[in-house]
């Protein structure tokens, strides 16, 4: 088994590029963005700006040329986009994978259109990568416990272990950083986790090596050569994944297209659980049971356990994910809801 590589633990002094290679921060929400940016400076890390960030959006090869030479620069510690976007499929192509493998592995950092990136680099480059917090969420006045474990994340050494919760309550609304650039995060609506194809009462663990990030990208992507999961699943995790998925935009019929295409091409094989973040397409309730029919439908009869709307992707919180990292899920079930889960991710 090939050892996944975990980037240096970051330490003051260190610097995290600012790379917009899907979408850039036009000029409303620019005042959110020096916020974020000084909290960064206050804890003690250096800010280096790509000249992509406050372009809204930047042609493809301007964006990968950008994002090549922060990950071949040794001197920096992470890579933080202010956000996702759609099309950070764009620049793959653009890429020199051999080049980026024998560079210094440095943290890449957030959710959406973030992991089109982050699953490649993990997959292709053994590079383990975080999915968290977006960096326009980390307003440094945020007390949000999901936020706190990003930066604590990212300052853990290799071999090091953290344990999470689900957290009891999640954003229900939208937030416009444009209009509220001092907007922080308030969780009001409670939350439950549960498993979609165990109804009775029984402890549960899902264990694995941690892969996954946002449907409407990776189910592209999983199957082709820039992911080859299959390859990935011989090379880095032979006892198998603990994979996670977030719908960010799918309607109900996509949904279940997607999911139905990724079990026929063998991504759900080997796999020893699946975890699945809350529905970030719609807050409609006629939406919301086409979700669950979706899910239902195309996951209901798998083997293995199948956690759904857990605290990951576009409806905050997000819990902090390290692709590439071993993870152990112990939770116990009641009647298909999740209590007493407690997730401890290992970086090793």
């Amino acid at each position: 088994m090939t050892a996944i590589t975990f980037p240096d633990a970051l330490k003051n002094g260190d610097k995290i590029a600012i790379c917009a290679f899907s979408s850039g921060v036009d000029s409303a929400f620019q005042p959110r963005l020096e916020r974020v940016l000084s909290g960064l400076t206050r804890r003690g890390y250096q800010v280096v700006e790509g000249e992509c960030v406050r372009q809204q959006s930047s042609p493809a090869k301007q964006r990968a040329d950008e994002l090549m030479a922060f990950l071949l620069d040794d001197s920096i510690a992470a890579i933080m986009p202010p956000w996702g976007g759609e099309l950070a499929i764009e620049v793959l192509p653009y890429l020199d994978f051999n080049a980026i493998k024998q560079a210094r592995p440095k943290w890449l950092v957030g959710f959406s259109d973030v992991s089109t990136l982050a699953c490649v680099l993990t997959a292709r480059c053994g590079w383990a990568t975080l999915h968290c917090t977006n960096l326009m969420q980390l307003h440094p006045n945020e007390q949000d416990t999901h936020c706190l474990q990003v930066f604590k994340t990212l300052e853990l050494e290799a071999g090091s272990e953290f344990t999470q919760t689900p957290a009891p309550c999640y954003q229900a609304d939208a937030i416009n950083y444009g209009k509220v650039p001092d907007a922080l995060f308030s969780l009001t609506q409670p939350s439950q986790w549960r498993c979609l194809n165990v109804k009775d009462s029984r402890e549960v663990e899902l264990s694995g090596r941690l892969f996954g990030g946002c449907l409407d990208t990776l189910g592209l992507l999983l199957p082709s050569p820039f992911v080859a999961l299959d390859e990935f699943k011989k090379q880095f995790a032979p006892h198998g994944l603990v994979l996670y998925l977030e719908n960010a935009e799918l309607n109900g019929n996509a949904l279940t297209r997607f999911l139905i295409a990724l079990k026929l091409s063998g991504i759900f094989s080997d796999i020893n659980g699946l975890i699945i973040g809350r529905n970030g397409a719609s807050n409609n309730p006629e939406q919301q049971s086409d979700y669950y029919q979706a899910l239902e439908l195309s996951l209901g009869e798998c083997l293995f356990p199948v956690i759904i709307d857990a605290d990951i992707g576009h409806v905050a919180p997000n819990l902090c994910l390290v692709n590439g990292a071993t993870v152990k899920m112990l939770a116990t079930l009641e009647n298909s809801l999740v209590y007493d889960a407690q997730i401890t991710t290992s970086l090793n």
